[in-house]
């Protein structure tokens, strides 16, 4: 296969029951995770909300791990960046994942060969297409400037500073102190992996901060603390700037770029309730359809 016709990444998915799926993606590169905007999408307790992005590189697979908890392998050796041969095996937890290089083309023809079967995976087809096509035909009817238009402002990343201690005795409140410490710490070095993990620190480095305070270990509480302010300084920036790149792709027309600031803005604010953040899961879906139009008109 030439890397001109290597236009899409074949998954097969290997459940831990012995099932099988197999799904070829229309896309340069894909997420593989828990959260919703993930194109490969698996079960919580097995992955991370974004776990594993792939990406064709000349004509070939890449992997690029998105989370270590847990550490995602190839051929049972974890890894952070690898090609992905043919035959290579990616795992999340119990989950087997191959994935391929394919020429859409061939994919095509696959299909006119067996058109004349009509077979499960047939009416699959078109239970999935009849609601894409729907969609379109709604944001058709979208005025253009609905998507440059979030209704109302970013929802904060946190809602108070948490100022107790679940414990008042010394010595389990210090057990509490070290506990949350530690997750802190981890959490914050995987946040360049996984943003939430750098959100969700926050509040575990105030909860080490007042159980070191309730402890008696006052030089500990004031490092908690100090860590605490730091990293939320730098994930409202962070979240800033990539709400005005969002904002700036938008009004510029750079669709590629405003979908990579949704999924990032939607990792941001996974879990929260929020207009903005029902905004941004509509913008994701009506982006990815519009770029999916975009290419099959070129």
């Amino acid at each position: 296969m030439s890397i001109e016709e290597a236009q899409g990444i074949r998954i097969r998915l290997y459940h831990p029951d012995g099932r099988t799926e197999q799904i070829v993606i229309d896309a340069d590169e894909i997420l593989i995770g828990s959260g919703a905007h993930c194109e490969i999408r698996l079960a919580p307790e097995h992955a991370a909300i974004e776990h594993i992005k792939l990406q064709l590189v000349a004509g070939g697979v890449h992997a690029q791990a998105r989370s270590l908890d847990p550490h995602p392998t190839i051929d049972g050796v974890g890894f952070v960046r690898t090609p992905v041969l043919p035959e290579a095996v990616l795992g999340v937890g119990p989950m087997q994942i191959r994935a391929n290089a394919v020429a859409l083309a061939d994919q095509v023809e696959i299909v006119r060969k067996t058109a004349h079967k009509i077979s499960p995976m047939t009416y699959l087809v078109a239970a999935i297409a009849a609601p894409i096509a729907i969609a379109m035909l709604v944001i058709s009817r979208h005025p253009k400037d609905s998507l440059q238009t979030p209704p109302g402002n970013p929802p904060p990343l946190w809602a108070t500073k948490l100022g107790q201690c679940p414990q008042s005795a010394r010595d389990a409140a210090f057990a509490v102190a070290i506990e949350k410490l530690t997750l802190a710490e981890a959490k914050r070095e995987r946040r360049a992996f996984h943003v939430l993990d750098g959100v969700s620190a926050v509040p575990s480095f105030e909860t080490a901060a007042a159980c070191f305070a309730a402890a008696g270990q006052a030089a500990a509480a004031d490092d908690a603390a100090r860590s605490a302010d730091a990293l939320r300084g730098r994930m409202n920036e962070d979240y800033r700037v990539h709400q005005m790149r969002l904002e700036h792709a938008l009004t510029v027309q750079d669709w590629n770029t405003a979908q990579r600031e949704v999924k990032v803005l939607r990792a941001f604010t996974e879990g929260q309730q929020a207009p903005y953040v029902f905004w941004l899961s509509d913008l994701d879906r009506r982006l990815e359809l519009k770029l999916a139009r975009k290419e099959r008109s070129s």
